[in-house]
């Protein structure tokens, strides 16, 4: 008989330092699962002195790396990964994502914190499930870094997330010490705070070239931190990395815009809507995407929210404008956030739960 995974659970918490484990876990349902442990598994060089096979296996270390495919919730437990992500967040009550009085709403905006390549460190927890109770076991992934964040915006379904995170040590655990697991939400948040791409109110717009929302089929946000070669991690005398150093951190967009007119085509390779010759310059403007779930907080007058905002983002075409049989004109970009005078990038959440603190030693 096999053994189904739909009674397993991703869960993870923030640490208070290195090598401490989370104290409170929060649990998220989620469609994939691959964090996994990889033990570097070597064989030496081959030896003089018998038969021409392997002689010498040797394991170099462990790396903790992979993540979860999630439909997020807004509700709340998804602020956890994202302040893991991006790094500090503030919160002001009585707000919504757009700045505007919304009663009993609270605004979390989700921003580098001063020390722009600073990361927190995570636990991640990965309950296995088993034939019998007796049987279940227990990943415990300790000082994790989120290295991907990637949001993907479809036009006629859920929108998901995935999280890619590196970590340095894995605990196992029995079936014994996984009943003991407790999180600090008892119940998995249902459906009703998924964002849906059919919302009316959703939109992806790049406010400094047009106040319209972009007619997108297909879009993907990422925010990339990008870890300094793992080869240079490691120490003499430990199977372990020494830290996951962020050295490098983008936030990208990928959309596909369904052809209008040739303006904003020629605005990005032209530097204008009526201009006719390539222009050296790079065409640099702003990013503002906003979705929210279905229907308004039980109770309440505002709906879950959330809002990913870039001051300067560089954008460029991928291709050209592809004339083919049968289908419909599309316009394929990517736009790269670069440095600015305020803040590179936020992703601000709104919803009721009262404030994010991570925890300090």
């Amino acid at each position: 008989m096999a053994v189904i995974a739909q009674t397993g659970v991703f869960s993870f918490g923030p640490q208070a330092a290195k090598e401490t484990v989370a104290a409170t876990f929060y649990q998220h349902r989620a469609t994939d699962i691959d964090l996994a442990a990889v033990s570097d598994d070597r064989l030496g060089p081959p030896e003089v002195g018998g038969i021409p096979t392997p002689t010498i296996p040797y394991r170099a270390g462990l790396l903790c790396t992979g993540g979860a495919l999630i439909n997020p919730r807004l509700e709340s437990t998804l602020g956890w990964l994202l302040y893991g992500a991006v790094g500090a967040c503030t919160t002001t009550g009585n707000l919504n994502v757009f700045g505007t009085a919304s009663t009993g709403e609270f605004c979390h905006t989700f921003k580098f914190n001063s020390l722009t390549a600073a990361v927190p460190y995570m636990t991640m927890r990965k309950k296995i499930p088993g034939q019998l109770s007796t049987e279940i076991s227990g990943e415990t992934f300790m000082d994790c870094k989120v290295v991907g964040f990637t949001l993907s915006l479809p036009n006629d379904g859920l929108i998901n997330a995935r999280v890619d995170v590196i970590g340095r040590t894995v605990e196992y655990t029995d079936s014994t010490g996984v009943a003991a697991w407790t999180y600090g939400n008892t119940n998995m948040e249902d459906y009703q705070s998924i964002p849906i791409g059919s919302i009316t109110a959703g939109y992806v717009q790049i406010p400094g070239y047009s106040a319209s929302d972009m007619p997108i089929t297909a879009a993907q946000i990422t925010l990339q931190n990008a870890p300094l070669d793992m080869r240079q991690e490691r120490v003499f005398g430990s199977p372990y990395i020494d830290d996951i150093t962020v050295v490098g951190r983008a936030l990208t967009a990928d959309v596909v815009v369904k052809w209008q007119d040739a303006n904003l085509y020629r605005s990005i390779l032209t530097g204008a809507t009526n201009a006719t010759v390539w222009t050296a310059i790079p065409f640099v403007s702003n990013l503002d995407v906003y979705t929210r779930s279905p229907a308004n907080v039980a109770g309440k007058s505002f709906p879950y929210e959330l809002r990913i905002k870039a001051p300067k983002v560089m954008w460029q075409m991928v291709g050209g404008i592809r004339l083919a049989g049968n289908q419909a004109l599309m316009m394929r970009l990517t736009g790269t956030a670069i440095a600015s005078a305020t803040d590179y990038c936020s992703f601000t959440l709104g919803n009721m739960e009262t404030v994010y603190t991570w925890p300090t030693s």
